[in-house]
């Protein structure tokens, strides 16, 4: 395991897709600096650029790890990009909504938190 991932939505421990990190090693509960907001569209989340903090959790990952996720995440597509991003002093990958933004619409999610969103719902 050589990289950082920080993942804020389904891949979170508990959620349907966490399966895709169970080779993963848990690094613990984490949260972005203020520069990003987190949205929902009823089904699945996105983070992208704001004034808010996301809660989440980082995971220490390797290259083939990532090259699955990259395909859940459909980033050949750019529904989802690879971003480098600062979390709790240390840089690590998140995928931030790309093209996504372009389907339905997307609600803003309280305090950056997907999971007190889901445990609401």
């Amino acid at each position: 395991m050589d990289k950082l991932l920080f993942v804020y939505g389904t891949l979170m421990q508990g959620m349907r897709n966490h399966v895709y990190l169970e080779k993963a090693t848990l690094v613990g509960p984490a949260e972005t600096k203020p520069e990003y907001e987190l949205l929902y569209n009823g089904s699945i989340p996105a983070m992208r650029p704001g004034s808010e903090s996301v809660k989440g959790e980082l995971y220490e990952v390797n290259d083939e790890i990532l090259a699955g996720l990259d395909v859940v995440e459909d980033v050949a597509a750019n529904l989802y990009e690879r971003h480098e991003i600062e979390v709790g002093g240390k840089t690590a990958i998140a995928y931030l909504g790309g093209n996504i933004f372009n389907q339905d619409s997307w609600e803003h999610v309280p305090n950056g938190d997907y999971r007190a969103l889901m445990e609401a719902k």
